[in-house]
């Protein structure tokens, strides 16, 4: 029976959406990488990220990203983790990134997503096009039955990108998850593969 969860082979390094271009990451990422995290956490990113800016010299922050990077890059080839460096098309520095995380196979297969975007491009859309595009990656790709998204109730902006895709609200879990210095009460949105597979047109249509 979970015989239809196996991944596609290969499994594609870069996906084009209609205005995006995500890529997995690399080490040669690191330092371009690490400047936009920075400024995003120092502008508005700080309240919803476990992250915090750097006090220590740059040259230490762009090494410790480096081995983030490594590490990740490695999660991708155990396939618990997917994460893409996000681009607008034709455009090259980096306006975010976006991840599936903490893939579970055998009974469960499922996973998480999260999101950011710099502080630059924020309010055009490019979080939901770019997390409509992961749909589709978690689902015709990497073949998992399960889609979550967790995100603070006072992440408004997050909260947007999830009601344009209509994702199912399934609750609120009481101080679930550490951003911002404290424990923050986080909304669960979700998406299955039967629920994609009645509304992937309507989904694609946000990237594609």
């Amino acid at each position: 029976m979970l015989e239809e969860f196996q991944p596609v082979f290969p499994i594609p390094k870069q996906i084009e959406t209609k205005r995006l271009t995500l890529r997995q990451f690399d080490k040669s990422d690191a330092e371009e990488y690490y400047d936009l995290e920075q400024e995003g956490l120092r502008l508005h990113l700080s309240e919803f990220m476990p992250g915090v800016v750097n006090t220590a010299p740059r040259n230490a922050g762009i090494s410790e990203m480096r081995e983030k990077i490594r590490t990740t890059v490695d999660r991708w080839d155990d396939g618990t983790e997917f994460r893409f460096i996000i681009r607008e098309k034709n455009n090259t520095p980096i306006i975010g990134q976006i991840a599936i995380t903490n893939a579970i196979r055998n009974v469960a297969q499922s996973a998480f997503i999260g999101y950011w975007i710099g502080h630059g491009h924020l309010g055009q859309g490019y979080a939901t096009e770019a997390t409509a595009a992961m749909l589709g990656f978690a689902f015709d790709v990497i073949k998992l039955h399960r889609i979550s998204i967790w995100i603070s109730t006072e992440n408004v902006a997050s909260l947007r990108v999830v009601e344009k895709l209509g994702l199912r609200f399934e609750g609120t879990a009481l101080r679930a998850l550490f951003q911002g210095g404290k424990w923050t009460d986080t909304h669960i949105f979700a998406i299955t593969t039967e629920e994609w597979n009645e509304r992937q047109h309507e989904l694609q249509a946000l990237y594609l």
